[in-house]
């Protein structure tokens, strides 16, 4: 009786475990990130506004630098490009050598920052069809393709080679395929 006490809290604790660290399909990654393909993704802001990029993926982490439009003769929305290289509980780690519009705050010169990752866009202006999953991995079903469509989405997370995003239209799903580039390197919207 002893044993079977001590084996059934021994395989509810590896569940706790599993559960913990690796729960991607609602973008809580628990207390470790989920790698992903290095990706691009833009966030919109207006001119002279800027995101706090922190040390860790918490709202109470320090700032470790600023992503800012530096064009300030416009008054409409412009977009930053930045990489996305892992995600953990609705944050998003992004690479910050690659976008020029980082500023540090400390001036050190920091490798990876976060940034909340629903401040991040991408859209579906790509040639061919977006598979739309239920999640990633062998537990993932294809629920649709979308194809011509300039939807938006925003970013919730990424794993492997998908990306996790929602909108108003979709809901919350993952797709294989996204543009990064609203102003180049996407399929012309439809007029």
């Amino acid at each position: 009786m002893i044993r079977g006490i001590i084996g059934a809290c021994a395989v509810l604790a590896a569940f706790a475990v599993i559960e913990k660290t690796s729960n991607a399909s609602t973008g809580d990654a628990g207390l470790m990130a989920t790698a992903c393909k290095a990706t691009q993704v833009y966030a919109v802001m207006q001119p002279g506004e800027g995101l706090a990029v922190r040390a860790e993926p918490s709202p109470e982490a320090d700032v470790i630098g600023n992503l800012a439009v530096l064009q300030e003769e416009s008054d409409k929305p412009l977009s930053v490009v930045v990489t996305v290289t892992a995600s953990q509980s609705g944050w998003a780690r992004i690479a910050l050598q690659s976008s020029k519009e980082y500023a540090t705050a400390d001036g050190v010169a920091h490798q990876h920052g976060w940034l909340p990752a629903d401040l991040l866009t991408v859209d579906a202006r790509v040639d061919g069809a977006i598979t739309a999953y239920s999640r990633p991995g062998l537990m993932g079903r294809v629920l649709t393709t979308i194809r011509d469509d300039n939807v938006k989405f925003r970013v919730l997370g990424c794993r492997g080679e998908l990306l996790q995003v929602i909108n108003a239209r979709d809901g919350n799903i993952w797709i294989d395929k996204w543009c990064a580039r609203p102003d180049e390197g996407c399929r012309v919207p439809i007029s």
